[in-house]
């Protein structure tokens, strides 16, 4: 197979691995699991667990917002509580938990395929080289999320699946509605917004009314249960302090830094991780301008994998708080982009060397909340390559993206 480089010469493409090959990794990768992470083993299903405590502590009477379950808070806003109370009375007894369990299952083993079909569209990603990046990323980090069962892989699954007509067809209506429902849950999915705005064409309008649309219904949860917003807003507070669940990207190294050496957090790591994501979303769209004005405004920035893996990676990053169930997609992301950017043969190997290192990690940094700082590392270090050979093509000439503007004029 062949591809075409930004001189117009062929040069070969990264061949895809053996199917025997990835079965051995596979296997590899589920022992190495069960012996590295025994905890996880034995926390399975935990936050379905956290989920189910907290409706039933505010069904009888209780403030769900000051029940610790296993040190941990529920950090989700009144509306959450109520959606959950609504669903446990159309599924009574087990079936909640069974329904839930099978939900998250079939959407973190669909989502790696979901984005290596509609998004990054390379050749050599096919379906179960797409699972093992996902699921066997560095430390694991994708079987993590799939043992602790957070809602957000669910959230982030039906955004990115709505947003495959937008991808395709420019059509972005069922994508704002699933942005709306999950930002009502976990606010930071707003960023998503961010996928229209540099894969779509004239959405600015619709998405700043998507924004303003999660204020005004938060604003409405403020209203409507103004008791229960308030002891949402202490459990986020103390929740994160108490646990030191600062996450693990510039925002969780600079706040464990701060609460290990002063007992707070302070003002530093929430300024400098803001700017962080201002800047990463701007690059983005001084990126978008360049490319536009390098091969014309009608250029289909839609159907360049390298450039929704990037678009797909910022979304993560511009996320102060990144946690396990937010890094797993950077990784793949992640992946394409080396991949793409280091101009990667052997994909094998460039999979072997970012997952070694990540199993010396817990002999590296004592505390156990900043284990994922090293697949925050590659994230951003796949970003700052992915952009830069974007750049350098948006200074030459890319026959496929010139093509693609051609075709769709």
């Amino acid at each position: 197979m062949h591809e075409r480089t930004p001189n117009g010469a062929s040069s070969t493409m990264p061949l895809r691995p053996a199917n025997w090959l990835l079965a051995l990794f596979s296997a590899a990768a589920v022992a190495g699991f069960v012996l590295v992470h025994q905890r996880a083993l034995h926390d399975w299903q935990i936050d379905l667990h956290l989920y189910a405590y907290a409706l039933d502590v505010w069904r009888a009477g209780l403030d769900p917002y000051r029940a610790e379950f296993l040190a941990m808070y529920y950090l989700y806003p009144p509306v959450f509580l109520y959606l959950e109370g609504f669903l446990a009375h159309l599924l009574p007894g087990p079936w909640g938990r069974i329904s839930f369990t099978a939900l998250h299952l079939s959407a973190t083993c669909a989502l790696p395929l979901v984005l290596a079909h509609f998004y990054f569209r390379k050749p050599w990603l096919t379906p179960w080289f797409a699972l093992l990046l996902f699921f066997a990323s560095p430390r694991f980090t994708g079987m993590l999320v799939l043992c602790e069962m957070n809602i957000a892989t669910i959230l982030y699954f039906l955004g990115f699946v709505a947003a495959a007509p937008g991808i395709r067809r420019n059509r972005w209506e069922w994508f704002y509605v699933a942005v709306f429902l999950a930002a009502m849950v976990k606010f930071t999915f707003l960023a998503m917004l961010l996928l229209p705005l540099l894969a779509g064409r004239r959405q600015w309008i619709q998405s700043v009314i998507c924004g303003a649309a999660v204020a005004a219904a938060n604003l409405g949860q403020m209203v409507l249960w103004p008791q229960l917003y308030q002891e949402y807003r202490w459990a986020m507070t103390r929740g994160i302090l108490d646990q030191q669940a600062f996450g693990f990207g510039v925002f969780g190294v600079m706040a464990s830094y701060n609460s290990k050496h002063s007992g707070g957090v302070g003002r530093a790591p929430f300024v400098i991780s803001g700017i962080l994501a201002v800047l990463l979303a701007v690059s983005m769209f001084v990126l978008w301008r360049k490319l536009r004005s390098a091969y014309g405004s009608a250029i289909d920035l839609a159907g360049d994998g390298n450039w929704l893996a990037l678009v797909v990676i910022t979304i993560i990053l511009v996320n102060p708080r990144l946690m396990q169930y937010d890094v797993d997609i950077a990784l793949l992301a992640a992946y394409v982009l080396l991949v793409y950017g280091l101009r990667a043969k052997r994909l094998l190997l460039l999979y072997i060397l970012l997952f070694l290192p990540s199993l010396l990690v817990p002999l590296v940094i004592l505390n156990p909340h900043l284990h994922g700082v090293y697949e925050s590392l590659i994230a951003f270090v796949a970003f700052g390559i992915g952009y830069w050979r974007l750049w350098r093509e948006a200074d030459g000439e890319n026959p496929e993206l010139l093509h693609r503007a051609a075709t769709t004029a």
